[in-house]
């Protein structure tokens, strides 16, 4: 269901962003931050929602279904951040948090390679990894002028 509202979500703000057949770049960018800033809201939720479905997993079944929904929200999120019109710093920033997700969905996708010997290494890895793809989105919301998350 979260993911669902994700998409819908990311579905209209693009649409309202982009309606009325003015090109993308002449979106205010109070516009382009309202778009991001809604953009990720879903896509907190959708980890908010992956976070308390694993905490204290130590099966690699309870980890791997939850991981797929979460890259798949992940996958949601970026797909729509690429297609935000942005320029200068924004545009090498959201390049950046792209890329750090990239790496958080493939550890979330190894899930169900893990064993129960592994799950804790696992976890620390994609935590790291997932402490950098949070300070890239803090900084393209600073750079949309948003607050922190």
């Amino acid at each position: 269901m979260k993911r669902r509202m994700v998409i819908v979500l990311a579905s209209a703000l693009l649409a309202a962003a982009c309606s009325g057949g003015a090109p993308a770049a002449t979106v205010s960018a109070s516009a382009i931050a309202q778009q991001y800033k809604g953009l990720a809201l879903g896509v907190d939720a959708a980890y908010l929602q992956w976070k308390a479905a694993t905490t204290g997993a130590t099966r690699v079944d309870q980890i791997t279904a939850p991981a797929a929904a979460y890259a798949a929200a992940l996958t949601n999120f970026d797909n729509a951040v690429a297609a935000i019109p942005a320029s200068g710093k924004a545009a090498t920033d959201i390049a950046t948090l792209l890329s750090a997700d990239q790496v958080v969905i493939a550890d979330l996708n190894a899930a169900g390679s893990e064993t129960a010997s592994t799950i804790a290494a696992w976890a620390r890895h994609l935590a790291a990894d997932g402490a950098k793809a949070i300070q890239a989105g803090q900084t393209v919301r600073a750079d949309y002028g948003l607050p922190p998350a």
